[in-house]
């Protein structure tokens, strides 16, 4: 099975999952009207939304034509970066909702108490079910040599959505044994109308870090920026070494990752004044074929100063 088709696996049985969770969660929502839980819900729905779209454009990428001869792979990680601001406008979203009634309560008085309903029994199925998910993410993308884009956006997404889904059922039965019998006249009487507030604040605290690492990974791809990561480059770079034409050195490479497509530009000094133009031909066909072992779509160009 070719890299392309672990991706788009991983894809479809995510789509399958999340619209599983994504119902439930509305359900249990418009059960509960707890803000969180909205946020929670609505994340797993865009996640089958964005799945769809994924598929669609796993399935094109590979593609080329007179203006793109590369391919369509600059599409990877564009997914990425919309998805990520979206997930960051959903938390801006859950953020300011949660505040609003805070403040309507602390100001005016104005409030409606937290109804548990199902919550815990369905976080913990929620967590179970996200973990699960991003694993097999990790483990699809794995597969790929960690260079799908959009397994590794969905990975981190759905890891978030289940640190949401936990996080939620912790504070829900935190909040539970506090304010065991809805006394009002307990000093945490509050949290019966702002529980779901300091919820969602934490969970946003904590899971911020995530979608801003994304945006700017798939941020340095789509602008053609070069890899730093040494897992990616001390391997290449041993390739290229075994491969040097006669009588060159390795000077520097730089390795542009654009979703699954690498393209790598060696930069040589040569000690000679000529370099046969069939030898570099043919490590260069060396190279590449060494390379595709770990990487589908690769492209490897000899720079001279």
């Amino acid at each position: 099975m070719n890299q392309k088709k672990y991706e788009q696996r991983a894809l479809i049985v995510g789509i399958a999952t999340n619209i599983l969770m994504g119902g439930a969660g509305l359900w249990v929502y418009h059960i509960t009207k707890i803000g969180a839980l909205f946020l929670d819900a609505y994340f797993t729905l865009v996640a089958v939304l964005s799945g769809i779209v994924a598929i669609i454009i796993s399935k094109h990428s590979k593609k080329t034509s007179k203006s793109f001869p590369h391919g369509y792979f600059m599409l990877e990680p564009f997914y990425a970066i919309l998805k990520t601001m979206l997930t960051l406008v959903l938390l801006v979203y859950a953020t300011i909702s949660v505040t609003t009634k805070a403040l309507n309560y602390f100001l005016h008085g104005i409030g409606e108490k937290m109804n548990y309903g199902p919550v815990i029994p369905y976080e913990i199925v929620m967590v179970i079910l996200c973990i699960a998910l991003s694993f097999f993410y990790w483990n699809q993308n794995k597969r790929t040599n960690n260079t799908s884009t959009m397994l590794t956006a969905e990975a981190r997404s759905t890891l978030i959505d289940g640190l949401m889904s936990g996080g939620i059922g912790v504070g829900v039965l935190i909040i539970s044994f506090i304010t065991e019998g809805g006394n009002e006249n307990s000093p945490f009487s509050f949290l019966l109308y702002t529980g779901d507030f300091f919820i969602t604040i934490i969970l946003v605290t904590f899971s911020i870090k995530e979608p801003i690492k994304v945006l700017k990974d798939s941020f340095i791809e789509f602008a053609n920026g070069i890899v730093t990561k040494q897992e990616i480059i001390v391997p290449i770079e041993q390739v290229l070494r075994r491969h040097l034409p006669k009588d060159t050195v390795l000077k520097n490479c730089h390795i542009h990752k654009i979703g699954m497509s690498f393209r790598i530009s060696v930069h040589l000094d040569s000690q000679s004044d000529t370099i046969s133009k069939k030898e570099l031909l043919q490590k260069t066909s060396c190279i590449e074929e060494e390379l595709s072992h770990q990487y589908e779509n690769i492209s490897v160009n000899f720079v001279f100063p």
